[in-house]
C-alpha cells in the first residue's frame, strides 16, 4: 500500500503544509497521539494538550501555529479537515468482498460480486445489491429493493420491500426503513380501519441513518429522504414524509406523516414536529421544540413547546420571566 503523506492529506483539506514528507499511517486525538498520528487543534482550552501530544503533525488555524512547536498543515477550519482526513483513512481500510454460506437468497436476486455480505442475511426475491455494498449480519432486506453502490448496512437493520437506497449511504444497527406506517381511519361504530401502506421508501445519496430509527414507507407515494440527510439514533419519520438535502436531525425527533422539510434544516435533539406540516429551507429547530404549524420563512431559528416561536422572541420573553421571579 502506498504512503500516505501529510503533502497527500494536505491537498485533500486544501491546507498549507509545513513538511510535505511526513508519512501517516493513523488519526488520533491530542491526548491518544503517537509519533506516526495526525491529530487537530480547534480550541484554546486544550493548549496544555496541545504542548504534550506525540502526534507527527497537527492540523490547526493560522493564528494558533506559534502555540505548536512541530510540523502542521494550516486550514480554516480544523475540526472539518479532521474530519475530511479521518474519513480518508477509514475508507482505505477496504473490506475483501465475500458472501457467507449462511445467506437466504430469493429468486432472481442480482448480488455484485464485489459485496460483502455477512452471515444470517436474508435478501428478497429480485433485489438488486450493487458493487462495494457492505451488510454485517442478521440484515433482513425485502423483495424488489435496490441497494446502490458503496452503502453500508450494520447488524439488525431491517429493510423493506421496495426500497431504493442510494450510494454510499450508511444504516446503523436496528434500524428500520420501508415497513408500515401507522394509518388508519375511524368508522361510525368508532372502530379503527387500517389504511393500507402500499408506498415505499427512497433514499437518495450520502445520507446516513442512526441506530434505531424508523422511517415508515408511504401510504401511497413514497417517502423521500434527499442527499446528504444526516438522521441519528431513535428518530421516528412518518409515512408520506419528504425531508430535502442536507439536512441534519438530531436523536428522539418525532417528524409525523407527510410532512415536508426543506434543505439544510438543524432540527435539534427531541423535536416534535405534527403532520401534514411544511418546513422551509434552513430553518433551525432547537431542542425539544414542539412544531404545530408549517413555516414559511427560510433562514429562521425556532424555539419552545407550546407555543413555539422565533429564537430571539423566546430569548426576550424568558428575560422577562426571569425578571418577574426577581
Amino acid at each position: 500500500m502506498e504512503d500516505i503523506t501529510s503533502g497527500k492529506l494536505s491537498l485533500i483539506i486544501d491546507g498549507k503544509c509545513s513538511n510535505k514528507n511526513i508519512v501517516i499511517d493513523n488519526f488520533s486525538s491530542l491526548k491518544s497521539s503517537n509519533k506516526s498520528s495526525i491529530t487537530f487543534f480547534a480550541d484554546r482550552k486544550l493548549i496544555n494538550d496541545l504542548k504534550k501530544t506525540k502526534a507527527k503533525i497537527v492540523i490547526l488555524k493560522q493564528e494558533d501555529v506559534d502555540l505548536h512547536n512541530g510540523d502542521s498543515i494550516v486550514v480554516d477550519d480544523p475540526y472539518l479537515a479532521f474530519a475530511k482526513v479521518a474519513n480518508f483513512f477509514l475508507k482505505t481500510n477496504t473490506f475483501e468482498p465475500f458472501i457467507h454460506s449462511n445467506v437466504n437468497l430469493g429468486e432472481n436476486t442480482n448480488i455484485s460480486k464485489d459485496c460483502y455480505i455477512g452471515p444470517f442475511n436474508s435478501i428478497g426475491d429480485k433485489s438488486i445489491i450493487r458493487k462495494n455494498v457492505f451488510i454485517s449480519s442478521n440484515v433482513s432486506i425485502g423483495s424488489n429493493v435496490i441497494i446502490d453502490e458503496g452503502t453500508k448496512l450494520h447488524p439488525n437493520v431491517t429493510i423493506g420491500n421496495d426500497v431504493v437506497i442510494g450510494k454510499n449511504c450508511e444504516i446503523f444497527s436496528n434500524a428500520s426503513i420501508g415497513n408500515e406506517g401507522f394509518g388508519y381511519t375511524q368508522d361510525l361504530d368508532n372502530l379503527w380501519n387500517k389504511m393500507p401502506q402500499i408506498g415505499s421508501v427512497i433514499i437518495y445519496n450520502n445520507v446516513d441513518i442512526g441506530s434505531n430509527t424508523t422511517i415508515d414507507r408511504g401510504t401511497i407515494d413514497n417517502t423521500i429522504i434527499g442527499s446528504g440527510v444526516k438522521i441519528d439514533n431513535q428518530v421516528q419519520v412518518g409515512h408520506n414524509c419528504f425531508i430535502d438535502e442536507n439536512t441534519i436531525i438530531a436523536g428522539c425527533v418525532g417528524i409525523a406523516g407527510s410532512t415536508q422539510i426543506g434543505k439544510n434544516c438543524k432540527i435539534g435533539g427531541a423535536a416534535m414536529i405534527l403532520g401534514h406540516l411544511k418546513i422551509n429551507d434552513n430553518i433551525t429547530i432547537s431542542p425539544g421544540t414542539m412544531i404545530t404549524k408549517s413555516l414559511n420563512k427560510s433562514d429562521k431559528k425556532y424555539t419552545a413547546i407550546m407555543p413555539f416561536m422565533e429564537h430571539k422572541d423566546w430569548l426576550k420573553l424568558a428575560i422577562k420571566l426571569k425578571e418577574k421571579r426577581k
